[in-house]
């Protein structure tokens, strides 16, 4: 399959419709809203130095990324304090409750794949490979 073909296209579709899917089955087992799923292994895996940037990186508006944060930290997950070089910026951290969550989203996702991997054909497997490389290389 060439990334130029229209069945890439609508592979790549029907993959993101199921990882939607998958984000979906994850946040409702972790009781977490998508977007504070996306936030919380953002900040674990990317560090953002900035709520425009974690905006950014979760696909959502400043002001929405302001609220994700206030929300995880009224309930413990992430810490806000103002940053000791530039006080107009404030630096988010994941507090262990944060931590341990990020953990338990990550074995979901890691048990999903696994039994997804299990039941495929070894051509699809492979086809599953080529797109993400695909789209690897594209970023």
């Amino acid at each position: 399959m060439d990334a130029t073909e229209p069945r890439f296209g609508a592979e790549l579709l029907k993959l993101t419709r199921r990882c939607r899917g998958i984000d979906k089955y994850v946040s409702s087992r972790a009781r977490l809203t998508i977007d504070e799923l996306h936030c919380l292994s953002v900040l674990f895996s990317e560090h953002p130095s900035s709520v425009k940037r974690l905006s950014e990186l979760i696909n959502v508006s400043s002001t929405r990324a302001s609220k994700i944060l206030k929300d995880l930290e009224q309930r413990g997950f992430v810490s806000r304090t103002q940053d000791a070089e530039d006080h107009r910026k404030e630096q988010v951290l994941l507090t262990v409750t944060g931590s341990l969550a990020v953990t338990e989203i990550f074995s979901f996702y890691a048990e999903i794949g696994s039994e997804l991997l299990t039941s495929w054909r070894h051509e699809l497997v492979q086809d599953f490979s080529w797109l993400l490389q695909t789209v690897q290389q594209a970023k």
